[in-house]
């Protein structure tokens, strides 16, 4: 079982990298750019996840249906309008 979880792991790790065409690069390149393409990913899924609460919430919620509302009380009070004094 744990053997062909790690061949399927692989496989889909060597698709990536014919697919990126990182394969012809040195080890500190693959590194370097699969911490860039990572950095990029990260950035994007935080972004998503602070600007736009609500769409992720619908989005999490189309790919793990469990009955039961995913609740997000921490961004929903986030965007609220800042006074600063000056009229």
């Amino acid at each position: 079982m744990l053997s062909s979880i790690k061949k399927s792991i692989s496989s889909v790790y060597l698709l990536y990298e014919l697919n990126t065409c990182i394969y012809m690069l040195d080890p500190w390149e693959k590194k370097f750019i699969n911490g860039v393409i990572f950095s990029i990913l990260a950035l994007l899924a935080f972004s998503s996840y602070v600007y736009l609460p609500s769409y992720t919430r619908k989005l999490i919620n189309a790919f793990m249906p469990t009955g039961n509302e995913l609740t997000l009380d921490l961004m929903d009070h986030h965007q609220q309008p800042i006074d600063y004094g000056v009229n």
